[in-house]
């Protein structure tokens, strides 16, 4: 078993590219079922040298391929911005 509050801030990583997509910021969770939906990652982005821009992306709760104790890894090329 693992509680929300260890999901967050572990890296994202995509298995397929071996690229890292950003650190869990959040959870959307469906209120009808409590399941998790999707996984929120923050994602940086270069915007000027002394600044960095954040965008969020959402990973699918069934693209999550493995949980560790730092890194979560997924397996899928498709994330909702």
């Amino acid at each position: 078993m693992i509680r929300t509050s260890d999901l967050r801030r572990l890296d994202v990583i995509n298995m397929e590219e071996g690229s890292y997509l950003g650190s869990v910021c959040d959870i959307d969770l469906d209120p009808d079922t409590g399941r998790i939906k999707f996984l929120i990652v923050d994602q940086i982005r270069p915007f000027l040298f002394w600044q960095r821009r954040f965008a969020d992306i959402e990973v699918a709760w069934h693209d999550v391929h493995l949980i560790g104790t730092d890194v979560v890894l997924v397996k899928n090329k498709t994330w909702r911005r």
